[in-house]
């Protein structure tokens, strides 16, 4: 499909019909292509702005959001979302790498950039409003042949880096487009209401972000303020009554924690679609039980494949059964299969690392060869491929199941995070000679991060030198990064080569 011609279309034929539902406000179909069709014209008559350059778009959950998305691929750029959680230095860091002279902010940005125009909300409202009383008016229609093409970048998530810094994956529109063909077929064929609960800057958002307006439906926004108030987001989800539930696993979990969360009070709910991490059997069960009438969707894929490349139909058999839930059956247009130590494929059956072939792989990190090509490579017949870096096995019907992580990178509440970028970053810290990061199984329930410490010699080893480097990582990186436990030791265990022992350091926390 042609996803803007799609919106376009949904724009002409049901303009005011709710594209956007936010709780500080609402856009119709009609308003979004207009308010981003003006935007876009800006964007094309700035001469700083280099044809093709990414555009960061800063903000949390409003308006303004999807309209600056669409107004920079309307106009033949990507756009690189940047949430307002993200800690100040995370945001240069990424506006470093991306390099571009301008930032739209549907938020106020915490800090004056440097040599950067900043398009802040007023002047966001005044470029995309239909007054024509105003000293200027954009037009609201902007030529095709300025939009992105199938093979121009559409967008760009920065993700979690191992060398401190974040890696910005590319992902293509023609990458999108084959990922919607397939997204589309997972829900109904009439427009519903879909649950956009994770932030913009987290490629889970392209699932419903996307899949519902292709589908011409009404995405429903859950602010993370809401979020954090169960009760509060109860009586939210009551009124808007979602079709389909797009989350991770872990937040699907919090809500159990509501005795009216169920298909009683959630009765329009008819799906629910997850991604991001492991999805636990007892998890699911629950959601089973309490939604008899719903079904039960486990997807995968990381970022670089576009959102999800897998989906399968929980079972109550499946919960049952032995062993871990499989994450699916692979998509058209893609291929999974478990890779050994030497790079080839395995027979069914058999554990390897997981490689994504097909046509919504990424073309790779953003002005970073060197990963992109560790990461990627191209099959003979020009298909990218890509190493998960994810253990797993493909079984005899096709099914794929997923095991973890090969190396230091995790998920931890559907946030994929490089221990050795969060060690980098303690390692910077005056008073820390060497860190490592672990994520841990708690005696309850759930997990969390902890960090094991190097101290100086006659370092505080205090509370609140304990607190104060939580503080100070808080500034540094999003707080979903920021260890819950911190233990100090005064000597690291080695191996017989003199190498950090990672297995028995963890063995001790």
């Amino acid at each position: 499909m042609n996803i803007i011609n799609r919106i376009e279309g949904w724009a002409k034929e049901h303009p005011g019909k709710t594209a956007f539902h936010f709780r500080n406000g609402e856009i119709s179909y009609g308003e979004l292509w207009e308010r981003s069709g003006r935007l876009a014209n800006y964007l094309l008559i700035n001469k700083d702005i280099c044809d093709g350059q990414p555009i960061p778009v800063y903000g949390h959950k409003n308006i303004y959001m999807p309209v600056c998305f669409l107004a920079c691929v309307r106009s033949g750029h990507p756009y690189v979302p940047i949430d307002t959680n993200m800690p100040e230095q995370r945001i240069r860091d990424i506006m470093e790498s991306v390099g571009s002279p301008v930032i739209l902010g549907a938020d106020k940005l915490p800090f004056v950039p440097e040599n950067v125009l900043t398009v802040g909300r007023d002047y966001l409202e005044e470029i995309t409003s239909d007054n024509e009383e105003k000293d200027f008016c954009f037009s609201p229609e902007v030529p095709a042949e300025y939009n992105n093409g199938k093979d121009d970048v559409h967008y760009i998530i920065f993700t979690s880096g191992s060398t401190g810094k974040p890696k910005g994956v590319q992902i293509t529109t023609g990458n999108l487009e084959a990922y919607l063909d397939w997204s589309v077929t997972l829900v109904d064929e009439e427009p519903g209401v879909f649950l956009n609960q994770a932030p913009f800057s987290f490629d889970l958002s392209v699932m419903d972000l996307y899949t519902g307006l292709a589908t011409g439906s009404t995405i429903v926004s859950a602010d993370r303020a809401l979020t954090e108030d169960l009760g509060e987001l109860m009586e939210y989800l009551k009124k808007q009554q979602p079709t389909y539930w797009v989350s991770t696993p872990s937040f699907a979990d919090l809500c159990l924690g509501a005795p009216d969360f169920s298909g009683k009070t959630l009765s329009s709910l008819r799906k629910f679609l997850f991604c991001g991490e492991p999805f636990q059997k007892h998890t699911a069960s629950r959601l089973l039980n309490r939604f008899p009438e719903a079904d039960v969707i486990n997807t995968y894929g990381p970022t670089e494949t576009t959102v999800c490349v897998t989906a399968v139909k929980i079972t109550s058999q499946m919960t049952e059964s032995s062993g871990d839930l499989p994450v699916g059956i692979t998509k058209p247009g893609t291929v999974i299969y478990a890779a050994g130590e030497d790079g080839q494929p395995l027979e069914n059956g058999c554990e390897g690392e997981l490689i994504i072939c097909g046509d919504t792989v990424s073309p790779g990190y953003f002005k970073d060869p060197e990963k992109t090509a560790q990461a990627f490579f191209t099959l003979g017949d020009g298909t990218r491929a890509y190493r998960t870096g994810d253990k797993g096995y493909v079984d005899e019907n096709g099914m794929v199941f997923c095991g973890g992580r090969m190396d230091g990178q995790v998920k931890l509440h559907g946030y994929r995070i490089e221990l050795g970028d969060i060690e980098k970053n303690l390692q910077d810290l005056d008073g820390v000679e060497n860190a490592a990061v672990f994520l841990v199984k708690n005696r309850g329930a759930g997990e969390s991060l902890s960090a094991c410490i190097l101290q100086s010699p006659d370092t505080d080893t205090s509370y609140s030198r304990r607190k104060w480097i939580r503080q100070t990582l808080g500034q540094r990186l999003p707080a979903y990064m920021v260890p819950r436990k911190i233990v100090f030791f005064n000597e690291f265990p080695m191996t017989l080569n003199g190498k950090l022992d990672k297995r028995k350091l963890g063995e001790m926390i």
